[in-house]
């Protein structure tokens, strides 16, 4: 069994109010061993250790820790808890390295505390502006880490550098203008030198984009629009000037292929959302899984789970990698549930889609083509009067 989710659970439990403030007025600098590229291709050999948003790059989420099983598990305990003080969402992923847990909080603050008493050694708040411009929540889901720097997104749409020993700011970059609707809410991903970063903001008329910055000194190494602009491949699915705010963004942490050297990163709903009318044709990268060059962020491939979408079907689902045996041979995949209800099996080198089953409840479509192309059921478009249709809306950004 994993113990993670278990130890996540006892640091959202109460905390006396003076055992708080004493933990807050004593300094300690965590000591850890600096995380390295190879420890973080490697992570699943340290399954004492969660040193990235999804566990591993194959984002697989599978823990080799043994020690709590079914037949023990009934005899745990409560060890300690940490109060997070402010009230508000808690969406987020700690990371842990050698017993250090440094926990994302609300709006975009980050603590370190000793996981194995719950100890705080520092706390950093980042400082917003009032007037923020977001859909659906003040989240932050985690950090990712590289030698001794964390590496946050804030609401404000900034990407920050912090000192994991004592929580102080290295440098602090704005990845784009919060005041146009962006924001960011998802943990950065590591990929060799580079600090990998999406944005959210779909819902105000953004046009989405993932980032990679220089660790050392905050510059954008490159960057890559989900969604073409005149000239480029696929822009001409976008009718008039559509593109320019047809979202897509990309507000949850993808996946890496170190041996194929490509980020698999999902792209959210195009907007206006319900009205599809004003962005006629497939609106290509929207609801898509992106296959990036980890180098360059040239576009190798893509899959568009749900071409023109009219009922906020993001694809912002974390890309899963396996190597499994498909018709007699082994084969390097992408895993995919999808808010449209479908489960994909997608092959990871090519794009080439291999399989795609339903897996809850859906009314928008007869099933999928050979080439993984919904096939629509008539009459379930959005209307002013109202339409049922499965699976329903749900906004999570």
């Amino acid at each position: 069994m994993n113990r993670f989710p278990l130890l996540l659970t006892a640091i959202f439990l109460a905390l006396p109010l003076q055992a708080q403030e004493d933990e807050f007025q004593t300094v300690i600098t965590p000591s850890f061993s600096p995380v390295t590229w190879e420890r973080l291709v490697n992570a699943e050999d340290e399954p004492e250790n969660w040193m990235m948003y999804s566990g591993t790059l194959d984002s697989q989420r599978y823990s080799r820790l043994d020690q709590i099983n079914t037949g023990n598990v009934t005899e745990l305990e409560m060890k300690w808890s940490y109060q997070i003080p402010v009230i508000d969402r808690a969406e987020t992923v700690p990371t842990v390295v050698d017993g250090i847990m440094f926990i994302t909080e609300a709006p975009s603050n980050l603590t370190a505390v000793d996981a194995r008493t719950g100890r705080v050694y520092w706390r950093y708040d980042h400082e917003l502006p009032e007037d923020l411009r977001i859909c659906c929540g003040r989240n932050n889901r985690g950090v990712a880490i590289l030698g001794e720097t964390l590496f946050m997104s804030t609401l404000d749409a900034h990407l920050v550098a912090i000192d994991a020993r004592t929580g102080n700011v290295l440098w602090d970059v704005e990845v784009a203008d919060y005041e146009a609707g962006y924001s960011k809410t998802a943990a950065p991903l590591i990929v060799k030198d580079k600090v990998v970063t999406g944005i959210a903001g779909g819902e105000f008329g953004i046009r989405g984009f993932i980032d990679a910055y220089d660790p050392v000194t905050g510059e954008l190494e490159w960057r890559t629009y989900a969604i073409p602009g005149p000239g480029e491949p696929g822009n001409d699915s976008w009718s008039g000037d559509s593109w320019k705010t047809g979202g897509a963004a990309t507000w949850i942490t993808g996946s890496y292929d170190p041996d194929l050297n490509l980020i698999y990163w999902g792209t959210g709903n195009p907007g206006p959302d319900w009205n599809g009318d004003v962005r006629l044709g497939d609106n290509l990268y929207s609801d898509s899984a992106l296959a990036l060059n980890g180098d360059t962020g040239e576009i190798a491939w893509h899959f568009q789970f749900t071409p023109h979408d009219v009922h906020d079907y993001d694809s912002i689902q974390v890309p899963i990698l396996a190597d499994i045996e498909y018709q007699g041979s082994t084969r390097k995949v992408m895993m995919w549930a999808n808010r449209n209800a479908f489960f994909y099996t997608i092959d990871r080198e090519t794009g080439e889609f291999l399989e795609g089953e339903a897996y809850a409840s859906q009314t928008w479509a007869q099933g999928l083509d050979p080439n993984g192309r919904p096939i629509r059921v008539p009459g379930m478009a959005p209307t002013y009067e109202g339409i049922l249709v499965s699976p329903p809306y749900r906004r999570r950004n």
